[in-house]
């Protein structure tokens, strides 16, 4: 016989606790199993969740998007997440943050060609760690290792396309689900055309959808007109495009020039990557060079009211 379930005494399913809590049923796998962060009770179904468990859940996914490491407020209480998230401000230092990351793992399963388990280890570490430092420790230090092993010839052209695939289509799915707050300052990010290196740019899209900017990302080699014309029907607060430059670069350069010059003047424009200060020289004063993520995220605090 069924027992009836009094009112307060709710228990929800995992998939339940997953739109409730806004967390994929992956991540609340991760980290249950990895930090321990609620004990759910069980029956033949499944894992059951209390009013409590959900609370808790809730708490700690708005800790890590603003930038605390799921390792180290998972073992907080309750109501210590909840006064770290009343105070604001910057997230404490951890103690691990110095660790490098270990990459071995996805650097495996790329030399192996195993997709499959390229994707769950990207998405053990997209359940565990906040969207600024899965950009800046996972992805960026990752195809850097993956373009030195192809330039020595450890690994074939196929390989790097296999990592670059999955980290686009993860990174692309996670700058979307980040949060946006009404009234938040809005980017339009792209590759300028002729620019066919997109990874840098999705990175620093979901930097900027992590600190509650709204990001659009529109892709790969987008035409001058299409650029402008998105971040005026957007309002938005600058656009970014991403530029590796290089001596092959001219029509890229083109694009970002036209940008620069048929841009509304309140639209600020920053060039990110490898060839920005290139890019400044193509673009004039409208160039803001963004050489890297540090001073990309010191250009977005400006933004920030």
């Amino acid at each position: 016989m069924r027992r009836r379930v009094a009112m307060g005494d709710l228990r929800y399913p995992i998939r339940a606790v997953s739109k409730l809590t806004g967390l994929s049923v992956d991540t609340l796998r991760a980290w249950e199993r990895r930090y321990g962060v609620v004990d759910p009770e069980r029956d033949e179904r499944g894992r059951l969740y209390s009013d409590g468990d959900v609370e808790r859940l809730k708490l700690l996914r708005q800790a890590v998007e603003q930038g605390h490491a799921i390792g180290r407020v998972a073992a907080l209480p309750t109501d210590d997440v909840r006064a770290l998230l009343a105070r604001g401000g910057e997230p404490a230092p951890s103690p691990a943050a110095a660790t490098p990351i270990d990459l071995s793992a996805l650097q495996s399963a790329v030399e192996r060609f195993d997709g499959a388990a390229f994707r769950r280890e990207l998405s053990r570490l997209a359940a565990v760690l906040p969207p600024r430092t899965l950009a800046r420790e996972v992805a960026l230090p990752f195809l850097h290792l993956v373009g030195e092993a192809w330039h020595e010839g450890k690994l074939g052209i196929a390989q790097e396309h296999l990592a670059s695939a999955e980290l686009r289509s993860l990174i692309g799915a996670l700058a979307r689900l980040q949060p946006m707050a009404d009234g938040a300052p809005r980017l339009v990010l792209a590759t300028p055309e002729g620019e066919p290196h997109e990874l840098g740019t999705l990175c620093a899209a979901l930097v900027a959808a992590g600190a509650g900017v709204g990001a659009l990302y529109l892709g790969p080699s987008l035409p001058a007109a299409e650029v402008v014309s998105a971040a005026r029907r957007l309002s938005a607060r600058a656009v970014v495009l991403g530029f590796t430059g290089g001596s092959t670069a001219a029509h890229a350069l083109a694009c970002i020039a036209e940008v620069a010059r048929t841009l509304p003047p309140a639209i600020e424009l920053w060039v990110g990557g490898a060839g920005a200060p290139q890019a400044a020289g193509a673009g004039g004063e409208r160039v803001v060079a963004l050489p890297d993520l540090d001073a990309f995220e010191k250009a977005l605090g400006r933004l920030r009211p």
